[in-house]
């Protein structure tokens, strides 16, 4: 024993104070706090306990109705566990006005060329990869997540579609694995928008999962921008919905809108009903199908090859200005020559002046002076044909005679212009007034031998 032990021994400081009533009292005040805190602690244990199994039993009852209203199956990799449906559609099945097997043999060297990526043109229609995401938010951002990605692809006459649900944030990184498996198969990926939305959300949530995977390395054609290009001049928007019903042909019934998405997906996490999901996946897979279907279309265009029941004449000027803006004047000399009635005096202005300026800008300036006169005769004070036939005249056949008169004439006809154009107008005017006295004070010149 310690000294100092053996002192308080000696001195009776080893023994406990007698307790009061007071203490006793307090003590007893303890002991039944401390019982209480454990019967909270117990029921709360229970509490959970049960709210547990009651979420597993809604997470359980939810996923077997998805498998028995979509069809699908659980997919597990080594990241977890996602939900996966798979569908076949048969060439032969219509999508809007054509047959799917129409869209297998899109022509390549177009679909690089709308793409402005000459790379694609060495692959096939197989190659592709259709991808289309729907997210928890239209924004974009690292709080964003794609819990339903839909991809298409090409394979033995018949057009793929699977579609990989996040069926909680838990399930995103072993769906998102899964998707790199199939990319890595394929030569190029073709989306709606996916330049500024799809690809850049992916490619952050890859990075977000750590999982090393760049999407973004694939060779891209995003069907939005050549799509405005060559039919936004006849469309009040170039969205998808639009260009389904307005070219494609496709008439969707009791579609979702897309602003409902990423509601409708909290409310699966909450509800767990499969029904809340049943409509998105639709959604889903008519976006990738349509992707499809318009490449095809467009590609027909570019080739000069569509049909003329789903294609504007203005389509073909588009389409020829684009390909003249990717260094392809015989491309577009092909479109325009088989443009029907293109040098109609029936034709509608706008689709005369794109006509004039790419035979202009193809070197055809022959039959770029004849709509100009077309034009110009149909309404004389139209600024754009008269202007572009005095400087035809004054600059390529030093008619400045025949240039003042158009230009004159114009002036006279009361025709409204902008004070630019007048400004123009008036002064091209004087400037010819200028060359047709110079040209008679001129010497003519003598034969030569003559004295």
């Amino acid at each position: 024993m310690k000294s100092i032990d053996k002192l308080k021994r000696l001195t009776g400081e080893d023994k406990a104070p007698p307790k009061t009533d007071a203490v006793a009292a307090s003590d007893e005040k303890l002991r039944q706090l401390s019982e209480l805190r454990r019967r909270i602690e117990h029921v709360t244990t229970r509490l959970q306990a049960k709210s547990v199994a009651a979420l597993s039993e809604k997470r359980q009852r939810g996923n077997r109705g998805l498998v028995e209203l979509l069809d699908g199956t659980e997919v597990e990799n080594e990241h977890g566990r996602f939900f996966l449906v798979s569908d076949v559609v048969s060439g032969s099945s219509r999508h809007g006005s054509r047959n799917l097997a129409q869209a297998f043999d899109c022509d390549m060297t177009a679909a690089g060329m709308l793409a402005n990526n000459p790379a694609i043109s060495r692959y096939s229609a197989s190659d592709a990869l259709f991808l289309d995401t729907e997210t928890t938010g239209l924004s974009g951002g690292s709080g964003t997540m794609p819990f339903l990605i839909g991809l298409g692809w090409f394979e033995q006459g018949a057009f793929h579609v699977h579609q990989l649900l996040a069926r909680d944030f838990g399930e995103e990184k072993a769906a998102l694995a899964h998707l790199e498996q199939i990319s890595v198969q394929k030569k190029f990926l073709v989306t709606f928008n996916g330049k500024a939305f799809d690809v850049n959300l992916l490619t952050t949530r890859f990075i977000l999962n750590r999982l090393h995977f760049d999407l973004s390395c694939l060779p891209h054609l995003d069907l939005l921008h050549p799509s405005r290009r060559i039919l936004g001049h006849r469309l009040d928007n170039c969205r998808l919905s639009t260009l389904e019903e307005r070219i494609l042909g496709v008439q969707r019934e009791g579609d979702i809108p897309g602003s409902e998405i990423p509601q409708r997906y909290f409310d699966w996490l909450r509800r767990r009903n499969p029904g809340l999901l049943a409509d998105i996946f639709e959604h889903n897979r008519l976006d990738v199908i349509s992707m499809a279907t318009l490449m095809a279309h467009l590609a027909e265009i570019l080739c000069a090859r569509a049909s003329q029941d789903c294609v504007h004449k203005d389509d073909y000027l588009a389409a020829a200005r684009l390909r003249l803006d990717r260094a392809d004047s015989d491309g577009a000399k092909k479109i325009m020559d088989t443009i029907p009635n293109a040098d109609s005096p029936d034709a509608s202005f706008r689709s005369q002046k794109k006509l004039a300026e790419l035979c202009r800008r193809t070197g055809r300036i022959d039959r770029a002076v004849n709509i100009w006169r077309q034009m110009a005769k149909c309404d004389p004070s139209a600024f754009y044909p008269v202007s572009e036939l005095a400087k035809y005249l004054e600059h390529h056949q030093r008619d400045f005679a025949g240039a003042r008169s158009i230009v004159e004439k114009a002036l006279a006809s009361g025709g409204v212009f902008s004070e630019k154009e007048m400004q123009s107008l008036k002064l091209r005017l004087r400037r010819l007034d200028k060359k047709i006295i110079a040209s008679r004070d001129m010497p003519e010149k003598k034969p030569a031998g003559s004295k």
